[in-house]
């Protein structure tokens, strides 16, 4: 059985907090550091470049890219303070591992690549973050003997989560829409600041 790691990420909750305003050029802040706007388009270009790889029809881009890869990138640095916090971490042969299980159960690096496209919009490049991170989750939650997906696993991660993001004061650029702490996504952009054509015909 493939082991189902990314759904449970979008039920886990992030308490924004901090009041004050991005500095320019920032897509975010987290701690002292900075999601820049042009890393955010970098990442949905690189997404979007792939995709358009894809057989005609496979895909077809939906409203919301723009934001959920703002909240991807903010969660995975969250993610890493948690595991940071209680003296955690994720080796790279861990990464390795579960890499080359999951290649073996999608036919191959491609089935592998177009998988995690469709379903957690990673792009190939990113392919070794998103497995850090979920490997991450799964040890937070082993921390407290728990098991990540079940909901006393995904509950004791989620208090992990909202303690690292509040240590972080995690502040999102308005243009990208804003943290809903109840539930726990990026409500929309105001504005379409980044062009939403361009993906797989």
């Amino acid at each position: 059985m493939i082991p189902v790691l990314g759904a449970v990420v979008a039920a886990l909750a992030l308490s924004a907090c901090g009041s004050q305003p991005p500095r320019p050029g920032a897509a975010a802040l987290i701690g002292p550091d900075k999601i820049t706007i042009a890393a955010v388009e970098a990442r949905v270009a690189e997404f979007r470049t792939q995709a358009a790889q894809l057989p005609a029809g496979q895909y077809q881009e939906q409203a919301g890219l723009v934001g959920a890869t703002v909240s991807g990138m903010v969660f995975d640095q969250v993610v890493a303070h948690a595991l940071d916090d209680h003296g955690l971490a994720v080796t790279d042969s861990e990464v390795g591992r579960l890499r080359d299980e999951q290649t073996a159960a999608w036919g191959g690096e491609q089935g592998l690549e177009q998988m995690l496209l469709l379903k957690h919009a990673v792009p190939a490049k990113e392919i070794d973050s998103f497995y850090r991170e979920q490997l991450g989750l799964q040890k937070l939650a082993a921390m407290n003997g728990q098991q990540l997906g079940t909901a006393d696993g995904n509950k004791a991660v989620h208090q992990l989560l909202t303690e690292a993001s509040n240590e972080l004061k995690v502040t999102v650029n308005p243009r990208y829409g804003s943290w809903d702490p109840a539930q726990a996504v990026l409500d929309g952009p105001s504005e379409p600041w980044l062009p939403q054509s361009g993906a797989a015909a």
